[in-house]
């Protein structure tokens, strides 16, 4: 009879060893954008361990997580920005196909480059906008304070003794944004 021939099982990780590696796979899958494919082998772990973590955190789907901070404002309007600079390097770029088709006395062409470089315009006048919007759409001290009460509330349901080590830094994070935003 022939022998089973099966890869060896990696020795168990200690489960300190075990958390750090799922908080990393975690920060790069959700907090970083990277691919899982990506993690594993970054991490020396299979694809299936890492999907088994992305599928059933207690926190929630990592991916779902992931699309959640893609959304927020300050990832929006990053995007926005990132947009706003390609478009304007296909503008820039119309330019000199403009100024060869003028010199060149073909009506047609520069026509087309300019209605082109329009349209290119057009779409970074409306990203400007949204840029604008996303901008002035901020959060009041009230919603600050808020979110603020309830991340400390529960770090001191979770760890008093944590909680009262960050008291001072409480003061002063509100002292900052209360300047800030007023």
């Amino acid at each position: 009879m022939g022998k089973s021939k099966r890869k060896p099982r990696k020795p168990q990780l200690p489960k300190i060893e075990y958390t750090k590696l799922r908080r990393a796979a975690f920060e790069y899958i959700v907090v970083q954008g990277l691919e899982q494919k990506e993690v594993a082998i970054r991490l020396n772990v299979t694809e299936a361990t890492i999907s088994a973590w992305a599928n059933k955190d207690p926190e929630g789907k990592w991916k779902d997580l992931r699309e959640s901070r893609m959304q927020c404002q300050s990832t929006e309007t990053d995007n926005l920005r990132k947009l706003i600079n390609v478009l304007s390097k296909q503008r820039l770029d119309l330019e000199p196909f403009i100024n060869d088709a003028m010199h060149a006395g073909d009506p047609k062409e520069e026509a087309r480059f300019r209605q082109q470089a329009s349209s290119v315009s057009d779409q970074i006048s409306k990203l400007n906008k949204a840029l604008i919007t996303l901008d002035n759409s901020s959060y009041t001290l009230g919603v600050f304070i808020d979110v603020m009460d309830e991340i400390f509330n529960s770090l001191r349901m979770h760890d008093e003794e944590l909680w009262e080590k960050t008291i001072e830094f409480q003061s002063t994070l509100i002292r900052k944004k209360t300047q800030e935003i007023g």
